[in-house]
């Protein structure tokens, strides 16, 4: 009987086996991770549409962010209305009565 002092045949195989599913997570993950990053590389390089792209969310978003504005300024404006009608001194005869009990 022949004994080295390495693993036998048998230890290799299931030890090769038993990383595959580790590489093929791996893999995968890298895939993911670095897929996005190397396609907008990519398209950085190459002269995508990614600045047009980018311009035109910006000028959406600005036009969205002036709407908003306005809408806040409105609500101001209706707040600063109710909060002088509140304020004012009112004469208790104006005043509606409640039903009589």
């Amino acid at each position: 009987m022949l004994q080295s002092g390495g693993p036998s045949t048998s230890q290799l195989l299931v030890a090769l086996l038993g990383s595959i599913p580790l590489l093929g997570i791996l893999g995968w993950t890298a895939v993911k991770i670095f897929g996005p990053i190397g396609q907008a590389v990519s398209r950085r390089i190459a002269g995508g549409s990614d600045g047009k792209y980018l311009e035109q969310r910006v000028d959406s978003l600005t036009a969205e962010l002036e709407q908003v504005k306005l809408q806040l300024a409105e609500t101001h404006e209706r707040l600063d209305f109710t909060e002088r009608l509140l304020a004012q001194d009112r004469n208790p005869d104006q005043l509606g009565r409640g039903p009589s009990t």
